[in-house]
């Protein structure tokens, strides 16, 4: 059986819950939160970045290796983001749902998340990171939920639809669900 490609679909469409969460990533990090998101999505398929806040202003800051969709009605949430990047992802592809805004995430998080999808077994349909019991993003998707995401309010509708097909990984970083407001209780270990 052929293993199914995962395309990372980086959200960075929304307007920013504080002022200046470009300059203060790059104040703690040296890089912008597409650069990080970017980099760390480097052992999978080329990033779709999505852009719809000040689209026209942050093309710019977006690195030359992913490609960019602008989703024009930014303003319906994520999912409407998850869903005008989907239109690059090919029927078939797996995909990687991964907000710009956890800024603390690191590559091998991202590397663990995808092999083991690579390993699920068929009933397994969503992987999704835990940390101290609290689950958090990047969450990677079988390419069969596209139907359900279309045809949904929200992605968490789906992802909690059923939790057979939920395969949790355990990582020991906060980095999953801590953005800009609070470093990671450790520093990003898989």
């Amino acid at each position: 059986m052929k293993q199914p490609r995962i395309f990372p679909i980086l959200l960075a469409a929304g307007k920013p819950s504080r002022t200046n969460v470009q300059n203060a990533s790059i104040h703690l990090t040296g890089r912008t939160p597409l650069q990080i998101a970017v980099e760390n999505c480097a052992d999978l398929e080329r990033p779709i970045v999505v852009l719809g806040f000040k689209s026209e202003q942050l093309r710019h800051a977006v690195p030359a290796n992913a490609r960019i969709v602008i989703n024009h009605n930014w303003r319906a949430g994520q999912l409407s983001s998850l869903l005008a990047g989907l239109r690059k992802v090919p029927p078939d592809g797996a995909f990687l749902l991964y907000p710009t805004d956890l800024v603390f995430l690191t590559r091998p998080v991202i590397r663990r998340l995808a092999a083991t999808f690579l390993r699920c077994t068929k009933h397994q349909k969503i992987v999704m990171p835990v940390y101290r019991e609290r689950d958090g993003h990047p969450v990677v998707f079988a390419a069969e939920l596209r139907g359900e995401l279309a045809h949904s309010q929200t992605a968490r509708e789906v992802v909690y639809r059923d939790p057979h097909r939920i395969k949790r990984v355990r990582v020991s970083t906060s980095a999953i669900w801590k953005d800009l407001g609070a470093p990671p209780t450790v520093g990003g270990k898989a």
